[in-house]
This record gives structure tokens, sequence and C-alpha cells, in this order.
């Protein structure tokens, strides 16, 4: 599911007090000061990612993985909003998303809702709930001995089915309902099922229409859909080293499948190379970082040691190590993103070790991948010079006004509020709380001397 015009929901998850609707779009900026959720919202948005992936739920089970590197959230717990008060303890979070089903499914955009629940060191799902419309709903809850209890818009209902993710509950009920109540050997009173997937598809389910129980399963599979796959990039990337001994390469939030995989890509498969590497001197040279990059090779082989190498300026070329980070920290994010398409990044700090020239001309590159590639990004950053080379995108129409959501994470006592922030065609702020403005001035007096008041 691509990102234009959708949301992102949290509830009752550390600071984010009651529910917390985000817009999300092909370019979406998250700021505010530390420690105020961006890395805990990025985090959270991973495991909703991964709820919609078959290839994540082997065996029918329920994936839920909180500490996957690089969003390491600790127990139930740790992610649980505390509250003190005559209200009492929390005991259930939710995180929500609105997907957008296929178009042959006629229906519009809608959220789903997971709960979740303590079972164990890490959360676990225990209901799910979709809002097709105002009145028309469909919440599934798990229930004791392999079975749910169904909640549909005035009825309650309990089937022999095992408890499992939105997309392979549909598949099942196409068939429970288009079969006539089979399903498994089991036979299941279906009725009230039927009547409410024809209101929402608009067409006859059930027995005795024309549509069998595998077609409607396949319907009703794509009524949740996210096509994207996240690549998240940790805040931190790994470290150059001067000479690399060929491993596994095996992608990781770190970067550390990079050097990898220059060193196949120039062995083996040099037309792509090629392409690669005009890119990355292309954004060298615009950045001022470098103006080449190579892969020595010590050896024929394929397992034989090697070096990066790059040139800065007009000099010769020098080990990676030897240059500075800017260089080894902003490769990870410039090979993945001008090797992906179609796909969805989640980036902390793209930023750190990059001057200011750096910075603004890796906010045109996210500009020109959503262009070109339709790569969608979720940004978490502390610079200036990114928002402001976005904005300028905007007013130059290079992006439109619709294509950037900013997010910005205000603190408010013992909680923080997200603040959903849009442009006009002129690259404005619109809707900007006074805790935004008063931030980035404060800031900017302090940057010129002036005092704090």
């Amino acid at each position: 599911m691509a990102l234009e015009q959708t949301e992102f929901i949290l509830e009752n998850v550390r600071c984010f007090k009651g529910e917390q609707r985000a817009a999300l779009r092909p370019i979406t900026l998250l700021v505010g000061e530390n420690s105020t959720g961006k890395s805990t919202f990025l985090g959270c948005f991973r495991v909703v990612d991964q709820l919609f992936h078959p290839s994540l739920r082997v065996g029918g089970s329920l994936p839920v993985d909180f500490n996957e590197e690089p969003f390491l959230m600790g127990s139930f717990r740790d992610i649980m909003r505390f509250q003190r008060g005559r209200d009492g303890r929390l005991n259930e979070f939710m995180l929500g998303i609105v997907v957008s089903p296929h178009s042959e499914t006629g229906v519009a955009p809608y959220p789903i809702y997971f709960t979740f629940s303590e079972s164990g060191p890490e959360p676990a799902i225990t209901s799910y709930r979709m809002q097709f419309t105002e009145g028309l709903h469909l919440e599934v809850l798990r229930e004791a001995g392999n079975k749910v209890r169904v909640s549909l818009p005035g009825h309650t209902e309990t089937l022999d089915l095992r408890f499992c993710l939105p997309h392979d509950f549909v598949s099942r009920l196409g068939y429970l309902v288009g079969d006539g109540r089979h399903f498994n050997g089991k036979v299941q009173d279906v009725g009230r099922l039927s009547q409410f997937l024809s209101e929402l598809m608009g067409f006859e389910c059930g027995p005795g229409s024309d549509i069998s129980g595998e077609e409607l399963g396949l319907v009703l599979e794509a009524l949740v859909c996210r096509d994207a796959h996240v690549i998240p990039i940790a805040p931190l990337r790994s470290k150059p080293q001067r000479v690399y001994s060929p491993v596994r390469e095996s992608a990781s939030p770190e970067g550390e499948h990079i050097p990898m995989l220059l060193m196949r890509l120039d062995r083996t498969k040099k037309s792509q190379w090629d392409s690669l590497h005009d890119q990355l001197v292309d954004f060298g040279t615009q950045s001022g970082l470098f103006s080449d990059i190579k892969v020595k090779h010590h050896g024929s082989q394929m397992n034989d040691p090697f070096q990066l190498q790059v040139k800065v300026r007009s000099g010769s070329h020098a080990n990676i190590m030897d240059v500075g980070y800017g260089v080894s920290q902003s490769l990870p994010i410039l090979v993945d993103l001008m090797s992906a398409s179609k796909q969805t990044f989640l980036l902390q700090q793209p930023e750190v070790h990059l001057h200011p020239r750096g910075q603004a001309e890796l906010a045109s590159l996210f500009v020109q991948s959503w262009k070109a590639q339709k790569n969608q990004f979720l940004i978490e950053t502390h610079s200036d010079h990114v928002i402001d080379r976005v904005r300028i995108s905007v007013r130059r129409g290079d992006l439109k006004p619709e294509d950037v959501s900013i997010l910005y994470f205000e603190p408010k006592r013992n909680s923080v509020q997200i603040h959903n922030l849009s442009l006009d065609k002129q690259g404005n702020l619109l809707d900007a709380p006074p805790g935004y403005r008063d931030f980035f001035l404060r800031e900017t007096d302090r940057l010129l001397g002036f005092r704090d008041d």
C-alpha cells in the first residue's frame, strides 16, 4: 500500500496519551525535540507493516516483533504507556493504519485497529477491528480453544476458526461464506456474515451466489493489502574498514551489507555497477562529498579481500577510512535508495556527519527517488536543511504540496502530541502550532547569539 494520503494511529504507547493520528504521505518528516517519541513512532509503524506480509506469517503464526534492529522497544510494560491516578493502570494499547484496498473491491480506504495486551515478554495481538464505514465494521477477537469471536454491527458470534491476521482471516471467511458454511470439515452458521459481506462488497455472497468460495476469498484478500516493503536504516551506520573480507550479504539497518553488494556488482554485474556508480558520483559531486568511488580488489576471486576507495575533489583515490565519516555514513542510504523502487524507507537522522550542503542534497535525492522510483520516506530528522530543501522543492514545483507531511512531536507535560503540518504551493507551513515556530526561532536566536527569554 502506498503512503499517499493515509494515516497511522497510536493509542497509549509510551509518551502518546490517548489516540494520536498522523498523516503519512510520500515524504513524511518527523521533527521535534529529543525523546518525543519519533523513533517509537517508526518502530511501531514497522511492526504494523510486518502484519501485512504473507512471508512473515509462517504456519499461520502471529509474529509481532517489537525488538528487531534498529528498533529495540523492550517488553510490553516498556511499550505500554504508564499511567497513575483514578483511572488505574492501562493494560492494552492500540496501533492502526488506513489501508487502501485494490480497486476491484470497490471499497474505500479504511482503518484497521490492532489491540495489543501482555502475553509473555512482548505484546500480543488480542483483537483487530476493520472499520469500513461509520456503521459497518468487522471486529475479530481471540478466544480460547482455537475460536474467534466476530463482531458485526448489531451482531456477535463465535466461529470455529483459529485467530489469525486480517489477510488470512478474510481469505478463510471467503471460503466459509462462499461454500455454504463448510470450512475444514466444520459446518457453521454464517448467514449474518453473508449479509454483511454482500452489503460491503456490493454483490451477492454466500450459498446460491455466482461466486465460489475460492473466488470470494481472493476478492476479500484484496481488502487487506500493502504492496510496499519497509526498509529501515539506523541512525548510526557501520564503521568503515580499511580492508573488507567478503562475508554474507544479508541486509542490515546499519548498512553492513553495502560494501559486499558493491564488490559483487563490480565483479559480476558490470552494467548495474556502472549505472549505480554514475548515480553515486552524481550525488557525490552535487553534495561536495566525493568525485569518484571504486572497488579495489586484492585478488581475482570473489572471496578475496577488497577495499572501497573514494576520490575527494581533485585528489587521488583514498581509502574510505581516510576521508571522514560523511561518505561512509551516507553510503548505505545512497546505495539502498538507488537500488530500490516502490519501497518505504524508515530513516533515522540521515543527515548524521553531513555538512549543510550534503544534508540539503540528500533531501533532494529523496524527492528525486519518489518521483523517479516511487520510493517513499518516513524521515526522523533534526536538520532544518533537510526540511528547507523539501519546502524549496515544493516551491519550485518539483513536489506537490500533497506529497509532503510534516509531523511535529510536541511535548506537553508528561505526554507528546503529534501535530500534522502541511505546505502550500509556495512551500509555506500551514497549521503550525506556536510550539513549532518557537522551537525553530529559539534555535535560530541561539545560533545568532541572542539571549533566551
